[in-house]
């Protein structure tokens, strides 16, 4: 019997991106059988999953309801009835291990395998555990941390293997790019400091707001620096309205709704102005792209906060709370790195000393081995009754 393996997790691009960077490499390796993604029903990690190829299976699941009302009353229901799928399918599928990323999709699969008796693995990503990460590491066989703060929080038992792998990320981030041949791709000039600015997929009003109070004299800077803005497709036309004049032609700013693959933009910036999700932070150590980081201040447990000061405590980045988010004050945290070549560079040097880019290859070979102790496990017995 090979690897049958379960990968489960949901919600947001944290918990979705680690999962599928481990399946990349699941899917290279000849033992392993079959693979299957089990989420929540109609959420992003459905499509992305399949986008992938992955079989995927989604459960009827939401979160537990943080304040009183109705729904703190029939949500034990819902999670007992997902729970309870999730053994269904996994009893079909007969899982060897069951990875679990975070977001409380991942919960009724990571319970249901704890009843059936298969080995699980946690993956925290970020500095700060989630609730699901929180209670459900206390039984897994593999605790995996993305960034060393998460350790004091986690409470796993005694016999459980505690890793600190890192953020698993797509194969595509990291590696010798060439600035020069990038740069010619994506239109920019390479000789020039960049500067990239982007509130994810969807972009960040906050941040676009700033970015358009910021740019005049940004641009104005000598010497001359490129500034790189993706604003997300939704606020595509809101900016360009607020844009001062004829700046949207300038050839040293760059507004795009979204990039198909941001590891390029990653390849040709020597600072990025970003919120500070898990899988941010990961992709841009293993870029080693220093950062300014605007956490959402509404993220759940704060978690964004709590990865931007970790970051800086090891001397990779700056934070500036969006509560303190202006024009001004983007333009003089900009400029106290971008003109501080030194600093800008030991930055550059301490987050590319944090990046792990062998982490999604690390935390798919401890899977594997969780894998092939269970099936030594399950083979025991039949041995012994010969």
């Amino acid at each position: 019997m090979k690897h049958r393996i379960v990968l489960t997790g949901g919600g947001t691009g944290g918990h979705i991106y680690p999962a599928l960077s481990v399946a990349e490499h699941l899917k290279a390796d000849p033992d392993v059988e079959a693979i299957l993604y089990i989420g929540a029903k109609g959420h992003p990690e459905e499509r992305l999953a399949r986008d992938m190829g992955l079989d995927f299976v989604g459960l009827k699941v939401s979160g537990m309801p943080r304040k009183l009302s109705l729904r703190l009353l029939t949500w034990p229901l819902e999670l007992n009835r997902a729970v309870a799928s999730a053994r269904k399918i996994l009893q079909q599928f007969h899982p060897t291990a069951v990875l679990g990323t975070g977001g409380y999709a991942s919960a009724p699969p990571l319970m249901a395998a704890n009843q059936l008796g298969v080995p699980t693995a946690v993956h925290e990503p970020d500095a700060h555990p989630g609730l699901v990460n929180r209670l459900l590491s206390r039984r897994a066989s593999l605790v995996s941390l993305g960034m060393q703060g998460a350790a004091q929080r986690l409470k796993p038992r005694a016999s459980s293997k505690v890793m600190f792998n890192g953020n698993p990320v797509r194969q595509s981030f990291g590696g010798d790019r060439k600035r020069d041949a990038v740069s010619a791709v994506l239109g920019l000039r390479s000789d020039l400091r960049t500067v990239l600015i982007t509130g994810g997929s969807q972009g960040a009003r906050a941040l676009n707001e700033a970015v358009v109070a910021a740019l005049p004299h940004l641009l104005d800077l000598e010497p001359h620096i490129q500034i790189v803005h993706q604003c997300g497709d939704k606020n595509l036309q809101d900016v360009k309205e607020r844009l001062t004049p004829g700046l949207e032609l300038s050839p040293r700013y760059h507004l795009r709704p979204y990039f198909d693959d941001l590891s390029m933009a990653y390849a040709v910036s020597d600072l990025a102005v970003t919120r500070a999700g898990a899988m941010t932070v990961a992709e841009l150590a293993v870029s080693g792209v220093p950062a300014i980081f605007v956490p959402y201040p509404f993220a759940a447990q704060n978690h964004q906060t709590h990865n931007a000061e970790y970051m800086r405590e090891q001397g990779a980045a700056l934070l500036l709370a969006q509560e303190n988010l202006t024009g001004e004050t983007l333009y003089s945290t900009i400029v106290s790195l971008i003109q501080d070549e030194p600093r800008l560079q030991e930055m550059s040097r301490r987050m590319l000393a944090l990046g792990k880019p062998e982490a999604a290859r690390e935390l798919a070979q401890q899977l594997l081995q969780l894998s092939a102790q269970y099936l030594a496990a399950i083979r025991q017995p039949v041995q012994s009754n010969r």
